[in-house]
C-alpha cells in the first residue's frame, strides 16, 4: 500500500455520493485539477492482494482494467505492459524485474513521457463485499486529480465483476470531465464522446460477430 493510497482514503468523507438500489459510487474532483487536459490515461500497478480463490491474479486484473478502459473510455487508454515496454526501450530498465516499490518509482519518474495522467486501482476485498477505488494522478507532478469509488452487493470477488466496476469508473471519468467545463465546451465534448462511443459500439459488434477486430479484417483485405 502506498502513502498516496492512505491519503486518498482519508478524503472519502467529503465525496459527493450517488446511489442506486444495490450500488453506490463516490467521486471527487480536486479543486485545481483540469480533467480536460487528460487525453492519454495510463494504467498503473493496482494496490491489490488476492484474498479469495475466485479472484484474479495481478496480471489478469491489470489486463482486465485496461480492456475495460479500451472498450468504454472516450480518451486513449495505455496499458501497463505498453508503459513497461516504453520504459525498457527508453531507459533500459525492466520494471517487471523490480520489486513493487522500486517499480513504482521508475514508473512515476517516466510516465509523463507517455501519458497525461495515470490511474491506480485499489481493491479492498477483506470484507464480504469488495470496495473498489480508482485514483487518477497527474503524470507530471503525481498530484491527485480525481477519485472514484464503487461498491455494490452484486459485485463478486471475480475478474468479470472487477472489470465491470472498472468500466463504470472510465464512464464516470468521461462524465466528470465534461461536467467540469463551461456549457459550450461541455456540449462540444459530449458530442465528441457520443461519436467515439458510437464508433466503439460498431467496432465491438464486428468483434462479437467475427471474433476478430476491425483492424485485423482490414489487414487481411490488403
Amino acid at each position: 500500500m502506498t502513502k498516496k493510497f492512505f491519503a486518498a482514503l482519508m478524503m472519502l468523507a467529503v465525496f459527493v455520493t450517488a446511489s442506486v438500489a444495490s450500488a453506490a459510487f463516490q467521486e471527487n474532483v480536486e479543486e485545481d485539477a483540469d480533467l480536460s487536459t487528460v487525453k492519454k490515461l495510463a494504467i498503473a500497478m493496482p494496490n491489490y492482494y488476492k484474498e479469495a480463490d475466485t479472484e484474479p491474479n495481478m496480471p489478469d486484473l491489470i489486463r482486465e482494467i485496461y480492456n475495460a478502459g479500451r472498450l468504454t473510455s472516450t480518451i486513449e487508454i495505455i496499458s501497463y505492459d505498453d508503459i513497461a515496454a516504453a520504459i525498457r526501450r527508453d531507459t533500459g530498465v525492466d520494471i517487471f524485474s523490480l520489486d513493487v516499490p522500486e517499480a513504482e518509482k521508475v514508473y512515476n519518474a517516466n510516465i509523463s513521457r507517455y501519458a497525461d495522467a495515470y490511474v491506480i486501482s485499489t481493491i479492498t476485498n477483506s470484507a464480504k463485499i469488495p470496495w473498489l477505488f480508482f485514483y487518477v494522478y497527474n503524470a507530471k507532478d503525481q498530484k491527485l486529480m480525481y477519485t472514484y469509488s464503487f461498491q455494490s452487493r452484486l459485485t463478486g470477488k471475480n475478474l468479470r465483476d472487477y472489470g465491470k466496476a472498472a468500466g463504470e469508473f472510465f464512464k464516470q471519468f468521461d462524465t466528470a470531465t465534461a461536467n467540469s467545463l463551461d456549457k459550450i465546451e461541455r456540449q462540444k465534448l459530449k458530442k465528441r464522446q457520443s461519436e467515439i462511443r458510437a464508433k466503439k459500439r460498431k467496432l465491438n459488434q464486428v468483434t462479437y460477430k467475427t471474433g476478430k477486430n476491425k483492424v485485423e479484417l482490414v489487414r487481411k483485405k490488403v
